[in-house]
């Protein structure tokens, strides 16, 4: 399953290999977002690696058929200017990458020490909780640096209202650029906010101990944080990641319980 794999190592070994192969990467790329580049893979990681793994054929058009089915219909950007989007003519290095991380995988790479072997057992909902509450609030916009628009401007700790507020003061390229970093603080905004109610979902959810549920909330926040261009790597401090691989440890440490409860049934 998706989450098992890490969504982080997927962003890494694309960004490694795929991303530095695309025609419309803006300089100090990837992350794109916050150079004003919308990617399909930055947006849409974490369902385009399940596509692929709902796909197995030695041609490209399945797996085309398949994102452009399940991702690309569905895409706010579908038609845009930015349509088709790298997501698409880098989509066999794409599936390359995706298959090199499980192949890793499979054959026991130590990643990130999971819960049950810092602590000796699985998550608990005290665990889930407590973990929720330590990631909340803990990111609400841009606090990382950036080096926006032809400008280069640095954004680190900007609001949107600030942003607006600097543009209005400002004009020439740097102004225009204030401009469109207000707009893209808002979305940083936005995705912030919307990260914080899936995560409270997937708690709610792991309470009721709808874990499937749980887990698509848990996936959706951290997808939510990383799809802006938030640092996810080398110590910086992620807000949703660790809830997400705790709810997924706790999830599957359940789910034999319940196939038991079900075939004794």
């Amino acid at each position: 399953m998706l989450a098992e794999a890490g969504l982080d190592e997927y962003l890494a070994e694309i960004r490694e290999h795929v991303c530095g192969r695309c025609i419309e990467r803006p300089p100090g790329g990837p992350p794109c977002g916050p150079a004003g580049k919308e990617c399909g893979v930055e947006l849409h990681l974490a369902q385009l690696v399940d596509s692929i793994h709902d796909v197995e054929s030695p041609l490209m058009a399945p797996y085309l058929e398949h994102n452009r089915k399940d991702i690309c219909a569905n895409c706010a950007l579908l038609h845009s200017s930015i349509c088709p989007c790298p997501m698409d003519y880098l989509a066999k290095l794409i599936v390359e990458a995706v298959e090199r991380v499980d192949l890793s995988r499979r054959q026991g790479n130590q990643g990130r020490k999971s819960f049950m072997t810092r602590e000796g057992r699985p998550p608990g909902l005290d665990d889930i909780r407590r973990i929720h509450e330590e990631a909340k609030g803990a990111w609400t916009g841009c606090d990382w640096t950036t080096r926006f628009g032809s400008t280069a401007l640095d954004l680190n700790g900007w609001t949107e209202a600030e942003a607006e507020a600097r543009a209005r003061e400002t004009v020439g390229a740097v102004g225009a650029d204030w401009h469109a970093a207000a707009r893209w603080l808002g979305y940083v905004e936005l995705h912030a906010r919307l990260a914080e109610t899936e995560a409270m979902q997937a708690v709610t959810a792991a309470e009721a101990g709808a874990w499937s549920d749980a887990r698509r909330h848990a996936v959706r926040a951290w997808v939510l944080e990383f799809a802006t261009g938030r640092p996810v790597r080398h110590g910086f401090p992620v807000a949703w990641q660790h809830l997400r691989q705790v709810i997924e440890e706790a999830a599957s440490a359940r789910e034999p319980k319940c196939e038991e409860a079900s075939a004794l049934a």
